[in-house]
């Protein structure tokens, strides 16, 4: 006999994160058991994180359907929630569970499907799942399917096939009852989309699903999916940068100089582009801003890098649309640096790129001197950390991290360095014996300033 009302089965493999990410959202409840079903290696870490009085950790062989039939045989809900460990329910999941179950003819359900992404292609897609379900009556196990114990006993439970198991349960289930689709929404990651590009994982996903509506079987799909590309593995190198025409650029350093310098900030900007063509692999971009100053930053690029106009009304903005841009590209790895590091390490740059590619969920930062960062390096958008953050202060660091870390994101350090802001960064650079190549040869051409205090050699 059950000894819960509610019991929620996550199956997962290689998830330790999100699933830590997931557990936090579902506090305890007497009438609600989990169980967690491991299809990987044993790890500490996800039995440290399993270490609450209502949730049993089991293990078993990968594979999506064999894994939730094992946690529902150890489940004693007399309801069961199949929930992927990148999904997040509702605040009101099991209210919702309940008025289903006050209808006899419903014998399981979902909830309605959102991703955490504000892209625009994320809303169509939402908006797609929206009409499969209301004309097809078809949900899938990213909607946190749940069904009555004894109907998923009756039934035979999942199909413990490599591919199409929620869509074959649905379908029987479907025959043995009425399903109840909450206008609830869960929310699941966008980061398959973000990570694969968004048409590609999309055209994948209908594709599959075609062929084995048509008869195709699983392991002939599995096969095939397993032997597709289902991700970029582009790389891009992206430098922000204002036209140096544009005297808004540099205000701090030409004020303590005096006069114009138009030249100093295309010797900064040109040096930075060096320092950044020495990253081989990663495509190299330039963010230039006005937009209609194409022409100048081209010929001063040259075929050095892509171009493209930054947009946004704050940096924050211009920051984030950039980033977006690029991932909406296919790009899968995308780094960003200011135009002012005419003497920056190749070997920074390198770092950024190698910890990314050792952690999906990671975001890199390269500490600048001044509390603020020169780098940032992400797999995947992030939109929150580029908004409510107060530029130009010494708690840009401090608020990125801390809002990096709410966002689940693992926070990796490249070495600090510093930006040309002022004049005494301006000499800290010229003394350094490397790089900076023509931002010494202005130096040399300007060895004295009226309203510097000493000469900037």
């Amino acid at each position: 006999m059950a000894s819960h009302e509610l019991s929620i089965v996550i199956p997962v493999l290689n998830d330790t994160e999100p699933l830590r990410r997931l557990l936090t959202t579902i506090p305890a409840d007497p009438q609600v058991d989990i169980v967690v079903v491991n299809g990987g290696a044993a790890e500490e870490r996800l039995n440290a994180i399993c270490r609450r009085p209502d949730l049993r950790l089991l293990t078993s062989a990968p594979g999506r359907g064999h894994q939730m039939n094992v946690g529902a045989s150890a489940a004693s809900g007399r309801w069961i929630v199949f929930l992927h460990a990148d999904t997040r329910l509702p605040p009101q999941w099991s209210d919702e569970i309940r008025r289903a179950s006050a209808d006899p003819a419903v014998v399981g359900g979902s909830f309605r499907f959102r991703l955490d992404s504000a892209a625009w292609q994320a809303r169509l897609i939402e908006r797609a799942v929206d009409r499969r379900v209301r004309w097809l009556d078809l949900a899938y196990g990213d909607q946190a399917l749940f069904v009555r114990r004894d109907v998923f006993d009756a039934i035979g439970g999942y199909r413990e096939w490599p591919l199409m198991e929620d869509i074959e349960f649905v379908r029987r289930l479907r025959r043995a009852g009425k399903l109840y689709h909450s206008t609830q929404p869960v929310l699941t990651s966008a980061r398959r989309w973000e990570y694969d590009g968004w048409w590609r994982r999309s055209a994948s996903n209908v594709m599959l699903q075609a062929l084995f509506f048509a008869g195709v079987a699983p392991e002939r799909l599995a096969n095939w999916y397993s032997h597709t590309p289902r991700r970029s593995t582009r790389e891009a190198l992206l430098v922000l940068a204002r036209v140096p025409s544009d005297t808004r650029g540099k205000s701090r350093l030409t004020r303590d100089l005096g006069g114009d310098h138009l030249e100093l900030r295309r010797a900064l900007l040109l040096d930075t582009l060096d320092a950044s063509r020495a990253i081989a692999g990663a495509d190299l971009f330039v963010a230039f801003e006005p937009a209609d100053s194409i022409a100048e930053m081209r010929g001063l690029v040259g075929d050095r890098a892509r171009l493209f106009p930054q947009q946004g009304d704050t940096l924050g903005d211009r920051m984030r649309n950039a980033f977006g841009h690029l991932f909406a590209a296919g790009y899968s790895t995308v780094v960003m640096i200011g135009s002012d590091l005419p003497s920056l390490p190749t070997f920074h740059l390198a770092q950024a790129f190698q910890y990314l590619r050792d952690r999906p969920d990671a975001l890199v930062i390269g500490p600048a001197t001044d509390g603020g960062y020169y780098l940032i390096g992400l797999r995947r958008p992030c939109p929150a950390l580029f908004t409510s953050i107060a530029w130009s202060t010494a708690d840009v660091l401090t608020t990125t991290t801390s809002i990096a870390e709410t966002c689940g994101l693992t926070v990796s350090f490249v070495s600090p360095w510093h930006d040309v802001d002022t004049v005494d960064d301006l000499r800290r650079v010229l003394r350094d014996p490397h790089g900076a190549t023509q931002t010494r040869a202005w130096a040399s051409a300007h060895p004295h300033e009226p309203n510097s205090k000493a000469p900037v050699q």
